[in-house]
């Protein structure tokens, strides 16, 4: 009987710099064991097993053991490091082999957990007692700020307001509850179309002097009037205004008003449908104007369209007007910031319009209850009211193209200091919680947020003067507290939106005469770095004829589409996902947990809500989630690969825990996306036939651009072999691992060339699925690129063409490419899975490495038979895989839908 192989495991459960000297130390118990490395992240060297810190630890301990499962365990290991948060996984390691434990402490001393080990384990235990008592006893650790703080007494100052404070929102959030809504009073006459400016100014003459004559050029065009509210001014603003600007309304107030009060007073004599907030140390650019009122054609139901701000030549610019709800980086930084604009975005959602530059639909303004007064003297009422908008399910969008400049803070500078002015921003801020936020459950979360920050600026030394001033305010929230309206929106999803996570870019103009399709995509159909891609753009190309369309896709940073992009689209939504190893394993599989955002959700109601499109359509399993949010809106859902099917291919091919937990999940969940969804969408027959429990199934098959991959009279490089292959799909690792283990080596010594074109980031895949498969590239022979964005050429000089995947589902675009290029193809079984292709003639189909070792030499060294299978291939695509082809059918399904719907 043969022997287990004896291995060594070692948790990494230590800081990252202990590591390789670990694996150092380790392998010198028992040299020439292979080792196994269970850690958070990839360990420099061994074979890794991962351990995610969102998950359980049964989970992660099944995992363990899976990996190792029929091997003999030498020793574990483990690091004793204290202050490390690896606690579970030493608990794994002593539970694997409790018998053959070696413990290392920072150093790199270790002992074995063993009873003839006693005296280095007490050893252990009375240096660490005597290190943890030093560290304890010394300024810094806990037992000394306890007895430090006994004869400090005042230093509990700041844990007593901030459980205050604390104590005072747990009362607000009750009061929420249980306070009765507040119906908004009705909307009163419908108003002119026009525009109303408001100019609150104190002692600004010499502002407005720079102001208006822009000001009243940029109005031209449109009816019009301008309010300016006088606000307790001592330098004859007023009289100013009478001689050189009779026709500028002015409301004189004898005191000086907060700002909110004083643009009230204006706002409440606005005669036309919109009104413009504008700050006297405002410049306005060129065409002002015209693009915020355009907004409220294109958005519905819109608030505000706020404006996109600068500071004057070298000034460093504080804000841009692309205001957002802050949802990473630092606990201190301050829950609002502005974003600076990419080149080509316009109309994207933001938490609120800047009260310096925002124009507003007036009926919904007073509706609203105008600008909170309640906020002295300024600051953080522009938030408010913005808030106050989307309670109500009424947006704010960002327009790029009305620019200003902001000479900033030139009234309130010159009557409050910088820290006035921060105390008076972080009372407000916590004044709008308890004013505006309506959800309860909302409300409990921000304002913990916002006491924790004050805690950790409360704790630092010293305190900044405004930090215990605001703690003290933060007792008074249950006064603050308001009555939200009947039916508030989903606040969750309206601060989603004002994350800035979401991004919109407008394309072509919107036809009224055809119909919108809404194409919800898991990334970005260009570069065609992948046949995902390819199926995608090409399917757009050839709807934009008959149907407008709107993207939304998720997107790793934002930067503006591809023109290719936005020329099919009526608008791009980009939604940034930032993926964590840190996400807990759940019901659902972890692609589909990777995949639901907030920010996607609530970008697709929106653009649902404001296109009222005839479709949805969601490309992959995953994006099945979202197919609840599509409401009574017809939805397809695109399987490019039947992911039930593919699953359980990796798991005949490597079977392992993960995948079978995986494989589990997707089943529950794809099968339930089929009943979800008004049409399934496959690429093959026998993808069809898999699917089961939904309403419609269509097989619209992959295709590929005759004009763009057509045959070329140069003839390729002899022995030349290439393989094309995303690394983020993983059955293109395992083939491609498969290709070099099994054929390659007598493909080597033949002389042959291989060509790998591996698609972007390849070494962020190698290195994400290194636990189960782990490519050596850097060999002689073997030429490696990353993203191609044309590989036309590599076609042209290649003889031949591989496709070794050991499990496929859906359909293999780039087989139909190298075909459409007149090139000869050797193919595993799984690699043509679901086209109809005459083996042999059309490509040549094999069943094990040997067997494509030698077709490959056979089409090497026979020119004739390669160029009879070339000819074949280029004969069978254009008789049967053309996207104009795939492009009529499927819209021929959407009319179908439409017809029905």
């Amino acid at each position: 009987m043969t022997q287990p192989e004896r291995i060594l495991v070692a948790f990494a459960s230590g800081s990252e710099d202990l590591i390789p000297t670990l694996i150092d130390q380790f392998e010198c118990v028992a040299p020439g064991l292979p080792i196994y490395v269970v850690a958070e992240f990839p360990p420099p060297r061994g074979k890794w097993i991962p351990w995610f810190i969102g998950r359980t630890f049964q989970q992660n301990l099944a995992r363990v053991r899976d990996a190792v499962r029929g091997k003999q365990i030498a020793y574990t290991a483990m690091i004793l490091q204290p202050r490390m948060p690896y606690w579970p996984m030493r608990l794994a390691a002593t539970l694997l082999t409790p018998t053959r434990l070696l413990c290392f402490n920072e150093n790199l001393d270790h002992f074995a957990v063993h009873p003839r080990a006693a005296l280095a384990i007490l050893r252990h235990m009375v240096w660490r007692t005597r290190n943890y008592v030093r560290w304890e006893s010394r300024p810094g650790g806990w037992v000394y700020t306890q007895v430090w703080r006994l004869f400090h007494p005042w230093a509990y100052k700041r844990q007593i307001l901030c459980k205050l404070a604390m104590a005072a929102g747990a009362r607000a959030t009750w009061k929420k509850t249980a306070l009765a809504p507040r119906p908004d009073p009705p909307p009163g006459p419908a108003k002119p179309r026009g525009i109303t400016v408001v100019v609150p100014s104190r002692s600004g003459r010499e502002l407005l002097q720079r102001l208006l004559p822009g000001l009243l050029h940029e109005l031209q065009g449109f009816d019009h009037e301008v309010i300016v509210s006088d606000n307790g001014s001592d330098d004859g603003t007023a009289a100013w205004l009478a001689a050189e600007y009779p026709f500028v309304a002015v409301e004189i107030n004898a005191q000086p008003l907060s700002f909110a009060e004083a643009v009230n007073r204006g706002i409440r004599r606005a005669r036309f449908s919109h009104t413009c907030l504008l700050n006297n140390d405002m410049v306005l650019e060129p065409g002002f104007f015209a693009p915020l009122r355009e907004a409220f054609d294109k958005v519905p139901d819109l608030f505000c369209a706020t404006a996109q701000i600068f500071f004057p030549e070298g000034v460093r610019r504080e804000e841009t007007g692309k205001a957002l709800l802050w949802n990473r980086g630092d606990a201190v930084d301050f829950p609002i910031w502005c974003d600076v604009p990419l080149p080509g975005e316009d109309l994207s959602y933001v938490l609120y319009g800047s009260g310096g530059c925002s124009l507003y639909d007036t009926a919904k303004l007073l509706q609203a209850g105008c600008v909170g007064e309640v906020f002295k003297p300024a600051y953080v009422e522009d938030l408010d009211l913005g808030y106050r908008g989307w309670v109500r399910g009424w947006p704010t969008v960002f327009v790029a193209a009305a620019k200003l400049v902001h000479h900033h803070r030139s009234t309130t500078k010159r009557y409050f200091t910088e820290a006035q002015i921060q105390a008076v921003v972080e009372v407000n801020y916590l004044r709008f919680l308890a004013r505006s936020v309506a959800n309860p459950e909302v409300f409990r979360v921000m304002w913990r947020r916002a006491i924790d920050r004050l805690n950790l600026y409360a704790a630092q030394e010293p305190a900044q003067p405004w930090v215990f001033p605001t703690l003290h305010a933060a007792r008074s929230v249950t006064d603050w507290v308001e009555p939200g309206p009947p039916q508030p929106a989903d606040e969750w999803l309206a601060q989603a939106l004002g994350t800035g996570d979401a991004v919109s870019f407008p394309g072509r103009a919107r036809d009224p005469g055809k119909p919108l399709v809404i194409v919800a995509s898991s990334y970005i159909p260009f570069p065609l770095s992948h046949g995902g891609a390819v199926r995608i753009f090409n399917l757009m190309k050839g709807a934009a004829a008959e149907f407008d369309q709107v993207l939304i896709a998720f997107c790793d940073k934002h930067e503006a589409p591809a023109p290719e992009i936005l020329a099919l689209c009526h608008e791009v939504i980009l939604v940034r996902r930032e993926g964590s190893h840190l996400k807990p394993m759940t019901e659902r599989p972890d692609v589909v947990e990777e995949h639901d955002t907030p920010a996607f959700r609530a970008a697709l109601r929106e653009m649902i809500r404001k296109h009222q499109p005839a479709i949805v359509q969601l490309e992959f399993t995953q994006m099945a989630l979202y197919a609840p949010d599509c409401g009574s809106v017809p939805s397809i859902l695109v399987e490019h690969d039947v992911t039930v099917d593919l699953y359980m291919q990796l798991l005949r091919e490597h079977a392992d825990w993960e995948m079978a937990q995986q494989l589990e999940r997707w089943q529950r969940f794809e099968r339930q996306a089929w009943r979800d969804v008004t049409c399934v969408v496959t690429m093959s027959e026998k993808d069809r036939s898999v699917v089961e429990g939904a309403r419609r199934v269509q097989v619209l098959p992959n295709g590929v651009d005759l004009q763009r991959f057509q045959p070329s009279a140069q003839e390729p490089e002899p022995g030349r072999i290439l393989f094309i292959g995303s690394f983020a799909h993983l059955p293109n690792l395992m083939a491609l691992d498969f290709f070099l283990r099994e054929s390659w080596p007598a493909l080597e010594a033949a002389g042959a060339t291989l060509h790998v074109i591996s698609g972007a980031r390849a070494e962020h895949y190698q290195e994400l699925h290194q636990d189960r498969v782990k490519l050596d590239l850097n060999r002689p022979g073997i030429e490696v690129e990353g993203f191609v964005s044309d590989v036309r050429q590599a076609y042209n000089r290649a003889s031949v063409v591989i496709a070794p995947l050991l499990a496929s589902a859906g359909t293999n675009i780039k087989i139909m490419e190298a075909m459409a290029m007149a090139k000869a193809v050797v193919s595993t079984p799984a690699g043509i899975n679901g086209l109809d292709l005459n083996p042999g003639q059309d490509v040549l189909v094999v069943q094990s490495g040997a067997e494509m070792a030698e077709a490959v030499k056979t089409l090497l060294l026979d020119p004739e038979q390669r160029r009879r299978i070339e000819g074949a291939a280029r004969r069978t695509v254009e008789a049967h895989y053309s996207w104009d082809a795939v492009a009529a059918a499927q819209a021929d399904l959407y009319r179908s839908l439409m017809r029905r719907h």
